[in-house]
């Protein structure tokens, strides 16, 4: 993470898919390069994973936006798939802006296979999740 943001968030997503997952997840702020979440690690129904540290600017002429992608892998249960929401791991796409209410929390998002949710202190967003094209 750039020594230049102001702020970060330690962000967090726990698996609702009903199933065993491998997720991934990134977030960018404005144009400012991708920070990433992936191991490749399988993870069990309810549990978390990260944290990713995002940094992000706030305050007067250092305001942007935030964007974030994230993608599950289901591997058994009822729902195993992959599944992703818009953009891709490199261009994440859904807009969903850090404040600084987030500065220094732990927020945890969720992901299920139809939404993923960024809970944050500032507010929340949330985003569909598509099963991913062969």
């Amino acid at each position: 993470m750039p020594n230049s943001y102001n702020n970060s968030a330690n962000i967090f997503v726990i698996n609702n898919t009903g199933g065993n997952a491998i997720i991934t997840f990134s977030h960018e702020y404005s144009d400012e390069g991708v920070q990433t979440w992936q191991t490749g690690a399988t993870t069990a129904p309810g549990v978390a994973v990260g944290p990713l540290v995002a940094g992000y600017n706030t305050g007067v002429f250092r305001s942007g936006n935030d964007f974030w992608f994230c993608k599950v892998q289901v591997l058994d249960g009822p729902n195993a798939g992959t599944y992703t929401t818009e953009g891709t791991l490199q261009q994440p796409s859904k807009q969903c802006t850090l404040e600084s209410d987030d500065n220094g929390a732990n927020l945890y998002f969720t992901v299920s296979t139809s939404t993923f949710y960024m809970f944050q202190q500032s507010g929340s967003c949330t985003t569909n999740m598509s099963a991913a094209k062969s």
